[in-house]
């Protein structure tokens, strides 16, 4: 599904989405984001630490899912014996602070919205379970294709504009979730438990982290518009 990287595309209504990724073989989830990449009109442009790509040649970016960010990035102790990925954190990161700059489209999945967070100055919940009340979700694999929860999506927000509802299901394939919100972001989806779903930053055109998987919920039509708003943001940026 990923296709090679073209320098001077021809076909600019394809936009290029770079998709982060630790180095190795891909998760599932990363084949999943592909697709719904595809889906949705861009091509999909694998981002690891091991293989850079330019991103002045990337129209977007999805900061996709995976193990814990360093609880260094928010002045935290990290687990006792636990590895981080400290050269994937520095490399997403640095993709941020262009984007930023840059004005490109960014959309976080998980950890990615926690790093999103972080790189504002906020912190993170290191357990959901022991933050939060009734907040013990089903852990087996089948929970994390099957369990759904309700989420409430803030009138106004850019994920209400995009998936046109005030209420969805989700997903639920999380340890952690934000704690204080970073710099100039705000909250535009949460659980009745109070764990935060979505975090954007208004002042950008296309700047969203979600807590679920979206990747996992393209079969519905308010989802799947995540990825299409995103490629269609992406999109509009001028020809190179």
């Amino acid at each position: 599904m990923e296709e090679r990287l073209d320098p001077a595309p021809s076909v600019r209504d394809r936009p290029r989405i770079g998709i982060t990724r630790a180095s190795g073989i891909p998760a599932p989830t990363h084949i999943a984001l592909q697709l719904a990449v595809r889906i949705a009109g861009g091509i999909g442009v694998t981002i690891t630490p091991r293989t850079r790509i330019d991103p002045a040649l990337i129209d977007g970016f999805i900061v996709s899912g995976g193990a814990d960010i360093s609880p260094e990035l928010f002045n935290m102790v990290g687990k006792k014996g636990h590895r981080y990925d400290h050269p994937r954190d520095r490399m997403e990161l640095d993709l941020l602070a262009y984007a930023e700059k840059n004005d490109i489209p960014v959309l976080g999945v998980c950890r990615g919205a926690h790093l999103m967070n972080a790189y504002r100055g906020g912190t993170l919940h290191l357990s959901v379970r022991k933050a939060y009340k009734n907040a013990r979700y089903p852990s087996h694999v089948f929970a994390h294709l099957f369990f759904r929860k309700r989420v409430t999506i803030e009138s106004g927000s850019l994920v209400s504009r995009i998936t046109g509802r005030d209420e969805i299901a989700v997903n639920s394939l999380h340890r952690q979730s934000v704690d204080a919100v970073g710099s100039g972001l705000v909250v535009t989806a949460h659980e009745r438990n109070g764990v935060v779903q979505a975090i954007e930053d208004p002042a950008l055109k296309f700047f969203v982290g979600v807590q679920f998987h979206p990747e996992l919920l393209i079969y519905r039509p308010s989802i799947l518009k995540l990825f299409r708003a995103l490629v269609a943001e992406s999109a509009r940026r001028p020809v190179r």
